[in-house]
């Protein structure tokens, strides 16, 4: 015990006082924070566009003209301004020569686009807008709103409706959803379980290939030689696993503490002018996001400490990482059926599975509790699988760690397992 206590005090110190690990601290929360803060900020100080804008009406009547010049008013300060021109032609052969001219006013500057209203504007499906740059989505959407709102109204109108009757009719109404308990559900508990969630998926697939690259370093350098001569190659494997998960709570703990200095003061009133709106997570999930965060990384870090005891270099763990890492994304890419259906025959034996259990059995607790004996049968065999991966990998690990120069076959991976 006192050996592995000093494997585990090597592994977490090692890394925690290493440049990496508090340049990463470090580092990736603020480019999270710059991910979701710039966009503002180019937003807010950036300030609103200056869109002009052809119309080139054939419609013989200004009203619809006019009343698209009304929607696209800016409501704030902030609002894009699109100042309209209206070009009235009559025949078709008039279209074609204000849309060439159009054309040559956009190539020089004069305008960002145009929007063609022919005469049977309100039987057609689609109209003609050119645009300088069609990758505006935002003035795009703007424009196309506006124009189906005038011709909405301008149908109303002809078929002797009231726009306001009319709207009042098509007034759309907003499901009221509660779960089974009765309990409000706006989806918010929903979005924090898949938060959750998501920190187990990279919280294995970072630290575990920590732990693979850990195991090759040592191989290259010879220094598990020295430690081999004094510790058995299982608690070498097992302290290695809970140092590096050591890092990683310490990492997330730091993340954490930083998140509640720096929002904490500035929260608390959003906090408490929101607060039926806060998703609220249950207790027992939490309990459970512990249980297969905790079962998760033991299983895979030890899949890939097994990894790094096969090869010998960075190059061939790249490839032979590849299964394992699949393991842990295949979960993940399947997780919408599960979301769909989270009680069907497919998302119940799915989640049952080992190596899926920690993120598909979780994410269907978030969605709809399953049956007790279905998550304690995914526990029991979560933890088997990782007793004999542990069993299976010390066998490769002891004979493995020490092999350098190429990699092993099948065979000799067998032969490793049977050598007692």
């Amino acid at each position: 015990m006192e050996k592995l206590k000093a494997i585990i005090k090597r592994e977490y110190f090692t890394r925690v006082r290493s440049k990496g690990f508090i340049l990463g601290t470090i580092i990736s929360p603020l480019l999270m924070m710059s991910i979701g803060v710039v966009p503002i900020l180019i937003a807010r100080f950036g300030g609103p566009e200056n869109y002009r804008i052809a119309v080139v009406d054939q419609t013989g009547d200004s009203t619809m003209y006019e009343r698209l010049d009304k929607l696209l008013e800016p409501k704030s300060p902030r609002d894009d301004k699109f100042k309209l021109r209206r070009e009235a032609v009559g025949s078709d052969e008039d279209i074609e020569m204000g849309q060439l001219k159009m054309n040559q006013q956009i190539a020089s500057g004069e305008i960002d686009g145009y929007l063609v209203l022919t005469k049977d504007v309100l039987n057609e499906e689609r109209i003609s807008y050119v645009a300088k740059n069609v990758g505006d989505f935002g003035s795009r959407s703007q424009i196309s709103e506006a124009i189906n709102k005038t011709i909405i109204e301008r149908r109303v109108s002809q078929a002797g409706l009231k726009t306001e009757t009319v709207r009042d009719l098509m007034k759309s109404v907003t499901l009221d959803m509660r779960n089974a308990r009765g309990e409000k559900e706006r989806g918010q508990t929903f979005i924090l379980s898949f938060g959750l969630l998501m920190i187990i998926y990279i919280t294995i697939l970072v630290y575990g290939v920590m732990v693979m690259r850990g195991v090759i370093e040592e191989k290259q350098s010879r220094i598990v030689e020295v430690l081999l001569s004094s510790v058995r190659p299982f608690d070498l494997m097992l302290g290695k696993l809970i140092g590096i998960g050591l890092v990683g709570l310490t990492q997330y703990f730091v993340w954490a503490i930083c998140g509640l200095l720096i929002s904490g003061v500035t929260a608390l009133p959003v906090l408490a002018a929101n607060w039926d709106k806060i998703p609220r997570i249950q207790p027992v999930q939490i309990v459970f996001f512990v249980v297969y965060f905790v079962l998760g990384y033991f299983l895979y870090a030890t899949l890939y400490a097994t990894v790094g005891a096969i090869v010998s270099n960075e190059e061939d763990g790249q490839q032979m990482q590849l299964p394992v890492t699949m393991t842990i994304v295949i979960p993940v890419m399947i997780s919408s059926m599960i979301m769909r259906n989270p009680s069907g025959t497919a998302s119940v034996v799915l989640s049952l599975v080992p190596f899926f259990s920690p993120v598909l059995m979780f994410l269907r607790i978030g969605l709809q509790m399953p049956p007790w004996w279905q998550i304690a049968l995914s526990i029991v065999l979560l933890i088997g699988t990782i007793l004999l991966a542990v069993w299976l990998a010390s066998k490769i690990y002891r004979v493995g760690i020490l092999m350098y120069g190429k990699r092993p076959t099948l065979p000799e991976i067998w032969r490793w397992l049977k050598y007692t």
